[in-house]
């Protein structure tokens, strides 16, 4: 089953730094489909993307795994202030 991770970070406003993220997701997880998006006025970088598992567990494990080893690849170390993991399908549009 497809799970979305999302981890939220905080951030000091260097917008070299999502760069960075999204350079080192793409290097290692491009098959993740990362998205990086930085909030200024709230000082956040959020990066989501998507992991295979069987379950919510799983997923978080995975999502842990592939955020530590993108992350690796560079010198980016901020706190991780959020974390959220839910099925691919929950974020899907639905139709009324």
């Amino acid at each position: 089953m497809e799970y979305v991770a999302t981890i939220t970070l905080d951030h000091a406003g260097d917008t070299d730094d999502a760069d960075a993220l999204l350079d080192a997701f793409l290097t290692g997880h491009a098959h993740a489909s990362p998205i990086v998006g930085e909030d200024l006025h709230a000082a956040t970088i959020d990066v989501t993307f998507a992991v295979q598992a069987q379950d919510g567990y799983e997923a978080f494990e995975r999502a842990r795994d592939v955020f530590a080893e993108a992350t690796a690849r560079t010198r980016f170390a901020r706190p991780v202030v959020g974390v959220t993991v839910e099925t691919a399908d929950a974020r899907e549009p639905q139709a009324a």
